[in-house]
């Protein structure tokens, strides 16, 4: 799995709370303030040892931190990291909350019926077929050529690069961020590379990317691209649009 810029982080925070005592621990000097040790354990029918390894598992994971003044232990929290936590939950419900404007917005439609209407694009790119694949899954390249439109900064990116493994592409438009959705479905290097693909502009059952690669010689291969299935004309012509900003984009970080 290539990971997140911060998902580590994001990861030891979630273990470490994912526990009732740590949890009661780091909610207790939320309340309290900064405590000492033994005045933290008075509260629990747990020796003061325990106690002690579940607060070095909150201060691994950097929500508490511990002083020492002489003998005495003093643990402060620092909850400035759990807003990661805040963060991965809002961008999860910015995309529970678009799929769900959509879904009313075809409900008030009649529940039109999708059309099979496709985008298909033919690139050649100035790179090898081994390195033009390569870089699909690789999440510095996808952050830098993984952008709809000419102008936008470069795409926060977290990918799970195998077979049955999702990914989060979140383009960002002035003040407004656009969160993308996928599984991969097939990775058969260097050749094909298949997946979903999901968006407010795209949130329709079984949208799929295939992207099929040529060799054309040994620093030049051809990515033909061919996305299925939209809402309407008006959103597979905006993401035909896109695929060849993203195509252009590629090329030339390529280069």
């Amino acid at each position: 799995m290539v990971e997140h810029e911060n998902d580590k982080i994001l990861t030891e925070i979630l273990k470490a709370v994912s526990d009732t005592t740590r949890r009661s621990l780091l909610t207790q000097l939320c309340q309290q303030g900064t405590s000492r040790v033994t005045d933290l354990a008075n509260h629990y029918d747990m020796s003061l040892n325990a106690i002690s390894k579940h607060i070095k598992v909150l201060e691994k994971a950097g929500i508490v931190t511990r002083k020492t003044i002489g003998r005495t232990h003093w643990i402060e929290p620092k909850i400035d990291r759990v807003r990661l936590v805040e963060n991965w939950f809002k961008e999860l419900k910015s995309i529970w909350e678009l799929r769900l404007e959509i879904l009313d917005e075809i409900m008030k439609d009649g529940g039109t019926e999708m059309v099979e209407l496709t985008v298909n694009i033919d690139k050649v790119i100035n790179a090898s077929i081994d390195k033009v694949f390569d870089a699909w899954l690789n999440p510095k390249m996808l952050s830098k050529f993984m952008r709809g439109m000419p102008d936008m900064p470069e795409t926060d990116v977290e990918i799970d690069a195998r077979e049955g493994g999702n990914f989060t592409f979140i383009m960002h438009l002035g003040d407004e961020t656009i969160p993308h959705t996928g599984k991969f479905l097939e990775i058969s290097r260097p050749d094909k590379l298949v997946f979903t693909w999901a968006s407010r502009y795209s949130v329709v059952d079984n949208s799929t990317v295939t992207l099929n690669f040529t060799k054309i010689d040994d620093n030049t291969s051809k990515i033909s691209l061919s996305h299925v299935k939209f809402i309407d004309e008006e959103a597979r012509s905006g993401h035909e649009g896109g695929w060849r900003c993203v195509l252009d984009n590629l090329n030339e970080v390529m280069k």
